[in-house]
């Protein structure tokens, strides 16, 4: 029985011993990364207020990277990217009292919304992750660390249709709203910081498939922002492919 134990190490530390024994193993890695964000900034759980909600990704969202890798041994290392990252999405809901901000007539109007809301975000985020990275095998690698992105261009607009705003609370005066628009652009935080895991499998010397999962922990809005009642997070995937500039 210890035999059979003793084989099944042995054959599961055979590639990276492989890779140990190349003396051409290079200290750096260059890639660059390419694909599509695909996700949304939301409030974790969906609140109460929101009744029905249907959801689209924003296309184009495109991912673009140069990743370096520094090689510790031929299993860990350190990789640092600088990303451009276009994240967007468009949501459609029916809400009930929800307290928000919204612009009918040339008039603003601060309350208790209850109908139809449309909100569409498609931002531009300069992100510089830092991840330890492991090579489980010849062909799969996996990545976790952190980032902070800064927010390039911000787009977060919407309108509210076929129903009606409470100004202040929901039982203040109501007033009939067959369309308005909110525009929250330039309320959003500068800056975004999160966690980052990814992984990769290479299908050759220099390609890879790619996918990680973007999780921010600082909200969208600062906190004396009123035009949301809840706390917003920008949660991305992204799906492409990894080119290795360099190879063993």
């Amino acid at each position: 029985m210890k035999y059979g134990v003793w084989a099944m190490i042995a054959a599961l530390s055979l590639p990276l011993c492989r890779l140990q024994a190349q003396a051409a193993f290079p200290a750096w890695e260059y890639k660059i990364n390419g694909g599509l964000n695909i996700g949304g900034t939301s409030p974790l759980p969906l609140p109460a207020e929101i009744r029905t909600i249907s959801f689209s990704p924003r296309m184009p969202s495109p991912h673009v990277a140069l990743e370096t890798i520094y090689r510790l041994n031929p299993r860990w290392g350190i990789s640092t990217q600088i990303t451009l990252d276009y994240k967007g999405f468009k949501v459609d809901d029916q809400v009930k009292n929800l307290y928000t901000e919204i612009e009918m007539d040339d008039e603003m109007y601060t309350g208790s919304f209850t109908g139809k809301n449309t909100t569409r975000i498609h931002n531009c985020f300069i992100t510089l992750p830092v991840a330890a990275t492991c090579r489980l095998s010849e062909r799969w690698e996996v990545q976790a660390g952190v980032y902070i992105a800064y927010l390039y261009t911000a787009s977060f607009k919407g309108s509210a249709s076929d129903g009606y705003i409470r100004q202040g609370n929901p039982v203040g005066e109501k007033t009939i709203v067959d369309r308005a628009s909110f525009d929250f652009s330039d309320r959003q935080r500068p800056f975004d910081y999160g966690l980052l895991v990814a992984g990769e499998w290479s299908f050759s010397r220099r390609f890879a498939v790619r996918g990680q999962i973007a999780w921010g922990l600082t909200p969208a809005f600062p906190s004396n922002f009123t035009g949301i009642p809840y706390k917003m997070y920008h949660i991305y995937g992204t799906l492409g492919l990894s080119y290795r500039l360099n190879t063993k």
